[in-house]
């Protein structure tokens, strides 16, 4: 399954870079935003913080399977933050 979701996160990713993916930044998306949308957008969300972590040393070193988990645990806790403040 964890192989299944991380490629879900790749192909996700090549989705979004390859259609530009200005519809969604991670600097605004919200815990409530992730927590409520569809399993898609829950991959599409996670993919693009992935993407934009890639050069943060708490981050990156991450796959993207375990930010995914992450960003579950850290916006269960944090409802009402910002995506990107909950993986922190």
């Amino acid at each position: 399954m964890a192989r299944v979701h991380a490629l879900s996160l790749v192909f996700a990713m090549l989705v979004l870079s390859a259609f530009g993916a200005a519809a969604l930044d991670p600097a605004t998306v919200t815990c409530k935003a992730y927590n409520s949308t569809t399993h898609q957008g829950m991959i599409d969300i996670a993919a693009a913080l992935y993407a934009a972590t890639r050069d943060d040393p708490k981050l990156s070193p991450l796959t993207a399977d375990e930010l995914g988990d992450a960003l579950d645990k850290g916006c269960a806790a944090k409802p009402d933050a910002k995506a990107m403040d909950a993986l922190h």
